[in-house]
């Protein structure tokens, strides 16, 4: 995993330094496998039920309520789990035809990104409280349920999980490696969880939605 990591560190510098230039995705940035539920999505001012086989576009707002959760599998090979209670927005997805990049924003809930994909793809996710900036293929981030008055974001794989804010910026370099935001403050210090706790708030997070797997 290592050896992955320091060969996706040094691609993403290639990548960077390639003038080949970035194009907005025209078409479906991917589709719904699972669906549990009746999510939705905002696509021009009109509220959708999504389902499964279902396409999600650039400028999508995805939302599930108490009882509904969506696994999102992206055209970059990575998925996406979006459990209850969560709202997300694609701001952008972009291909240089070498490897991909997104922004997106959290407003609500909590999200999961899973690899391996088929092609590296740099996340940068927005919310309230600080920017989430990766080429990791497997991260956790989530607002605290009581008032989103708190983030934690979760590395899930040894890839740098960059944290900032205008506070300040905290780097998760190893699996279960942490940090937490408050409103206000920089990103904490780094801590070690347990695989149990881990585990115990993805499944709290998903609310037996059965996107587990």
């Amino acid at each position: 995993m290592i050896f992955r990591a320091a060969c996706l560190i040094a691609l993403s510098c290639l990548v960077g330094c390639s003038s080949l230039p970035y194009n907005s995705i025209s078409g479906p940035i991917g589709t719904i496998p699972t669906a549990v539920g009746l999510p939705s999505v905002t696509r021009n001012n009109r509220p959708y039920i999504l389902a499964k086989h279902s396409k999600i576009y650039i400028g999508d707002i995805i939302g599930t309520d108490k009882r509904s959760a969506i696994r999102l599998a992206l055209v970059s090979g990575q998925t996406i789990d979006i459990p209850p209670q969560s709202q997300w927005l694609v701001i952008d997805m972009a291909t240089n035809g070498v490897d991909y990049k997104s922004s997106s924003s959290l407003a609500l809930g909590a999200l999961q990104v899973k690899g391996p994909g088929d092609t590296p793809h740099e996340f940068i996710i927005r919310t309230a409280m600080a920017e989430l900036q990766t080429l990791a293929e497997h991260f956790w981030l989530g607002y605290h349920k009581q008032g989103n008055a708190g983030l934690t974001v979760i590395a899930m794989d040894d890839v740098p999980v960059t944290v900032r804010n205008r506070n300040g910026a905290t780097t998760l370099t190893a699996p279960r490696q942490t940090t937490s935001v408050t409103p206000g403050a920089a990103p904490q210090s780094t801590v070690y969880w347990t695989e149990r706790k881990l585990q115990n708030t993805i499944e709290y997070y998903n609310e037996r939605s059965t996107l587990t797997n």
